[in-house]
């Protein structure tokens, strides 16, 4: 696993905004929600034998509940992460380079489309054994 330190980490917005932009994109949320946050997973990789490589955006509620009007999201957690069909998340796959790479390309085109006015940084770094147990669980960090 591969965590994404982002300066969108802990930026604000307004949830409709934000579920259109990463739909735009190609992520997808699907149930992966309740009252007060929501995670999106765009697929980077997929096999027939059923293994996937995901980037994954957590958000937070900070105003209001997810799908409701005037609800505000923080983004909380950006990571890549291996996953198997029926297994789950698997947090010691190895992030290939064009993975790494594909998901950078994806958080500037976030940030760009959210027109965020800042520069956007990126970085990217194995996860521990602490980062993988925090995020071990399907709500966000």
């Amino acid at each position: 696993m591969k965590i994404v330190e982002t300066n969108l980490v802990g930026q604000e917005f307004p949830f409709d905004l934000l579920d259109s932009v990463l739909h735009e994109i190609g992520f997808n949320r699907g149930s992966m929600f309740e009252y007060d946050w929501a995670a999106y997973d765009y697929t980077l990789k997929s096999s027939k034998i059923d293994e996937y490589m995901y980037l994954r955006i957590f958000t937070r509620a900070t105003a209001g509940v997810i799908e409701r009007s005037h609800c505000t999201v923080m983004i909380s957690d950006v990571f890549i992460t291996g996953a198997r069909y029926h297994e789950g998340l698997d947090y010691n796959k190895e992030i290939d380079r064009n993975s790494i790479d594909r998901s950078r390309e994806l958080v500037r085109e976030v940030a760009n489309r959210l027109k965020v006015t800042e520069k956007v940084e990126i970085n990217m770094r194995d996860a521990s054994a602490a980062d993988c147990e925090v995020r071990s669980g399907v709500r966000p960090v």
